[in-house]
């Protein structure tokens, strides 16, 4: 693995700002997790394209993301909880050697979107933090064992760090 790839930087300091601040932040989580996630569409969908075709669909879904996020939040909340849920389907399904990630992304984002547009907060802080950690993961090539340790750290961390977050928000 090679931390200096251009392309593991561009999902790794994403990948680690929604981890910890997805809630706090949530028009920038919205468009770093749609940037990440048209990023994962695009690879699959666009494979045949130049880099740079990959990178604009990124950045075409988080700007999306972002002016919806703004305008409308509850809605933004859904759309951030289909690009969180798909990106995390994505990462987990080709890790599991699923045939058909196009289908698990889409079935996932809608079950995301739907969460999240019901539970709000708590849907968003608790896929932010997947979504961050299994970014955080996807980034290094690890042994099995080692990576879903890692994922399930990182993941606690960045709840229990947003949960921080949210709380005195609330109280202060």
């Amino acid at each position: 693995m090679d931390l200096y790839n251009t392309e593991n930087i561009i999902r790794l300091i994403p990948g680690i700002v929604v981890l910890f601040a997805g809630r706090n932040i949530f028009w920038l989580f919205i468009a770093l997790i749609g940037f990440l996630a048209g990023i994962q569409f695009a690879s699959l969908w666009l494979a045949d394209q130049q880099t740079w075709m990959i990178l604009m669909a990124g950045v075409f879904a988080g700007i999306i993301g972002a002016l919806l996020a703004v305008v409308f939040e509850r809605v933004a909340f859904a759309l951030a909880g289909f690009y969180a849920a798909a990106l995390l389907a994505s990462l987990s399904a080709a890790r599991f050697g699923v045939m058909d990630i196009h289908l698990v992304m889409i079935v996932a984002g809608i079950a995301g979107a739907l969460i999240a547009f019901v539970l709000t907060d708590w849907a968003i802080i608790i896929l932010s933090a997947l979504a961050g950690a299994a970014t955080i993961v996807s980034v290094f090539a690890l042994e099995p064992p080692i990576e879903s340790s890692l994922f399930i750290v990182l993941a606690i961390i960045g709840v229990l760090v947003q949960s921080a977050m949210l709380k005195r928000h609330k109280t202060g």
